[in-house]
């Protein structure tokens, strides 16, 4: 379908629901957004060239989907909403370029937690190659898709993700932070994260209730040495248990012996009283390692 207006625009989203009838979904955490300047903004910050491979989480009514294939990209999507893929398949255009849409987009109804991403891929991705990862993340998922990225065996070259501003501002938060937590660690023992753009709550229909921020996440070329990335996970999740108390406190799950505790924060060299925002992620895989492997 050919039309000079984009979808992301506020006059062509309205008549497209006002054409299907479609909502947004608040179980499903949907708000369209309805700002060209953002989307053509994520766009940027993903740095899409020509024949990029582009993991598309939510596509919606294909705002993003459609400016990122007229940058050149090669967009497979992940889709919850089975109301969602007639819209696309009418209002994304047939042609992009002298190429035919199907070459260039592929969508499927699957919940992103539960993808086997190299299956998945297989056949529409040359897998040899790194993907890139952009998407406008439901509020309420965010957290649960960034760990399951963080912990699947793809290559990724990229992650540009828009999200709820206060767990953008988690992601890059530095040990000593209120922020600095489970997905600031998980994150940034994986990858490099800077805040790229910030996104008013007016940019959506409907309207949430607060901003967002796209956050640019790029591959660590030195990554640390961590032996089991799920423990270590778990173990850094363990240790933040109950925020406001001290990591000797914290630990008494993982290490009930005292003096094993006691030994071990001593050779983390801190205050037994020291809370676990404090510590750096060198000394979480310090504790990673003395804690044994979950049977």
């Amino acid at each position: 379908m050919a039309n000079n207006i984009p979808i992301g625009s506020p006059v062509r989203t309205q008549a497209i629901v006002n054409r299907y009838f479609v909502k947004a979904k608040k179980n499903l955490g949907q708000n369209f957004l309805v700002d060209q300047e953002a989307i053509l903004g994520i766009v940027h910050a993903s740095d899409i060239q020509e024949g990029d491979q582009v993991i598309e989480i939510g596509p919606g009514i294909g705002s993003l989907t459609e400016q990122l294939l007229l940058a050149g990209a090669k967009v497979f999507a992940y889709e919850v909403d089975e109301d969602l893929p007639p819209i696309l398949k009418n209002e994304l255009p047939d042609k992009i370029g002298n190429d035919n849409l199907s070459n260039r987009f592929k969508l499927m109804l699957k919940d992103v937690l539960k993808a086997d991403f190299k299956t998945d891929l297989a056949g529409f991705f040359d897998l040899t190659k790194p993907v890139k990862v952009v998407a406008n993340l439901p509020y309420y998922i965010t957290t649960p898709i960034i760990f399951a990225l963080a912990e699947s065996d793809l290559n990724f070259e990229s992650l540009t993700l828009m999200m709820q501003k206060e767990v953008a501002e988690r992601l890059v938060a530095s040990p000593g932070s209120k922020d600095f937590g489970p997905l600031s660690i998980a994150v940034q023992t994986e990858m490099h994260a800077k805040i790229a753009l910030e996104v008013k709550n007016t940019s959506f229909m409907p309207r949430p209730k607060v901003d967002s921020s796209v956050v640019v996440l790029t591959s660590l070329n030195d990554k640390p040495d961590i032996e089991n990335r799920k423990h270590f996970n778990w173990v850094v999740k363990m240790c933040f248990s109950q925020r406001r108390k001290t990591l000797n406190n914290n630990l008494k799950n993982l290490i009930p012996d005292k003096e094993q505790r006691a030994n071990l924060i001593h050779k983390l060299g801190v205050d037994p009283k020291v809370r676990p925002e404090d510590l750096t992620i060198s000394q979480f895989i310090v504790i990673a390692k003395a804690i044994p492997l979950k049977q």
